[in-house]
């Protein structure tokens, strides 16, 4: 068995930051990652995807991304900044080690493939997007193309596909639709209920930087300012085969954990025909898919761009009753039984997330060393305690 002050589970942008932000206070931490690299999520994500972010509002603390990147820093820009920022920080990984259970022994005992290790404090920082969530419908098993999630698509060209449909409407459904449509497939895009769209910017300013400057007002009274603005720019929605939420963006974030598509390209890709909007999938026989709309088309490929979960309930044995049905812990909770055990990077936030991971961070850092009661659950019941994700 080996002491820690401190495992961290996880060594992406959560895992990273919480490490700085302990060493910055003078306290030692290790971080245990299942893969063989830092920011093992990044390096597996498609090639193009770019962050939605500005990159003065993307760094992690204690160190701002160079001035040299970008607006909207790549996929590779991130991985290179995030493997300079362990090293700036000295950051202890101990790679090829899958957290298999964390339990309560007074402090911590957390089993890993890479031994067994005890600590006072434990900080989960896996994330939502951990395991991947793949849709299954009617005659999925007899679809003669290719069928993939979201998570093992590259690119375009390594598809090798001339049809392709992707199911979903989130980022990166937009994301790999929009570079499908731009490498000149025939592109189908399968949407089942009703969406929001933001612009990437407004004005020229990052919806993003917008949605730092809101943050301290009510979500609804937000949702309401930004109305006229967002019905101005999609007021054509409905011609181009989607509904429109009757909630607000920020006000679906706060409610539901669902965050809207940041259009980069997308909506005018299917306002030109270059992508076509269908309902959700009913069935599918061969290389025909045929939709709740009534409609049918032909596809040789299918990518599932439908999210994750976590993976929390692969190393808490506990986690039901933690959590119950939840996905995770409360939103905003970032030590929801006030026993070591912490959350980063759970949350989800119209004002970027690796901002908010910086946040968290620093909050649980100030918690760990300085006994500091942090996001304790107030009484409420137990549907509203588990509302999750």
């Amino acid at each position: 068995m080996t002491d820690s002050e401190t495992i961290i589970v996880g060594a992406g942008p959560a895992g990273l930051a919480c490490a700085a932000a302990l060493r910055t206070r003078g306290h030692s931490s290790l971080i245990l990652e299942k893969a063989e690299t830092l920011a093992a999520s990044w390096h597996r994500h498609y090639d193009l995807l770019h962050l939605h972010t500005h990159r003065r509002h993307s760094g992690l603390p204690g160190r701002p991304m160079p001035r040299s990147f970008p607006k909207y820093p790549s996929r590779l820009q991130v991985i290179e900044y995030l493997e300079n920022y362990a090293r700036a920080n000295e950051t202890r990984i101990t790679y090829g080690a899958a957290v298999t259970a964390i339990q309560r022994n007074g402090g911590w005992i957390v089993d890993s493939l890479a031994g067994r290790f005890e600590a006072m404090n434990v900080i989960v920082a896996t994330g939502l997007s951990n395991v991947p969530v793949r849709p299954s419908w009617p005659g999925q098993e007899r679809f003669a193309g290719k069928l993939l999630h979201s998570s093992e698509f590259r690119n375009a060209v390594d598809l090798g596909a001339k049809r392709v449909l992707v199911v979903g409407f989130g980022n990166s459904a937009g994301d790999i639709a929009l570079e499908c449509a731009e490498a000149g497939l025939y592109v189908g895009l399968s949407v089942r209920g009703p969406v929001n769209i933001v612009p990437l910017e407004i004005l020229g300013l990052p919806t993003a930087s917008i949605a730092i400057a809101q943050q301290f007002f009510p979500h609804r009274f937000v949702d309401f300012v930004n109305a006229p603005i967002l019905r101005l720019r999609f007021r054509d929605a409905a011609k181009l085969g989607l509904e429109l939420a009757r909630k607000g963006p920020l006000t679906t974030i706060k409610e539901k954990g669902q965050t809207p598509l940041i259009n980069v390209g997308t909506i005018e890709r299917i306002r030109s025909g270059d992508i076509h909007v269908f309902g959700g999938i009913s069935d599918s026989d061969e290389r025909q898919v045929r939709f709740a709309d009534g409609r049918r088309d032909v596809f040789d490929a299918i990518v599932m761009a439908t999210g994750y979960r976590p993976a929390l309930r692969e190393i808490l044995p506990d986690v039901r009753q933690r959590f119950g049905d939840a996905a995770g812990p409360p939103r905003g909770q970032l030590q929801p039984n006030g026993d070591g055990l912490y959350f980063c990077g759970f949350d989800v936030v119209s004002t970027g997330l690796l901002r908010q991971i910086g946040k968290e961070a620093k909050e649980i850092a100030a918690s760990i060393c300085g006994g500091a009661e942090l996001n304790l659950p107030k009484p409420t019941s137990s549907a509203a305690a588990n509302q999750g994700f």
